[in-house]
């Protein structure tokens, strides 16, 4: 009778191997999860990919230039994180007169790659010019860039 009852007892808190498995299973796949999560997280060689917009200290100072004529009404926009035009832009400013040349800059700029686009008039032609130029920044500094704009057909 006693073993009767202790099985009695016991009846009630029985589980199953499998169940106890699909918990180990399933404990075991989070922390794997986990794990991976922070460890990919982490470079291991020390450098920090180049992630590029405001926030550092190189300055680009870009004079747009149609035919080595210097283009004075000109926009310049900027791209964050590529070497290739957009549709959209992150940032713009116009051109204006710096010692008597005319300098679009961007200041405050992280290490990385940029696209920059103008578009604007020129006078002596009476049309309008646009262009575009690819420019990797790797070290604080400031930038001196022709972008050369051509008539638009």
């Amino acid at each position: 009778m006693a073993i009767a009852s202790i099985k009695a007892e016991n009846a009630g808190n029985f589980t199953p191997k499998w169940k106890n498995m699909n918990k180990c299973l399933i404990n075991f796949t989070v922390i794997t999860i986990s794990l991976l999560g922070v460890i990919s997280c982490n470079r291991k060689d020390g450098n920090d990919a180049s992630i590029a917009g405001k926030g550092g200290n190189a300055t680009l100072r870009i004079t747009p230039k149609h035919h080595n004529d210097q283009i004075d009404s000109c926009k310049v926009y900027i791209k964050y994180n590529t070497l290739d035009a957009a549709n959209t832009y992150d940032d713009s400013t116009w051109a204006t007169q710096v010692n008597g040349v005319p300098v679009a800059t961007f200041s405050g700029l992280k290490n990385g790659e940029y696209y920059l686009y103008g578009k604007g008039w020129d006078p002596v032609l009476m049309q309008e010019v646009k262009g575009g130029l690819p420019h990797t920044i790797s070290e604080d500094r400031v930038y001196e860039l022709t972008l050369p704009v051509s008539e638009t057909h």
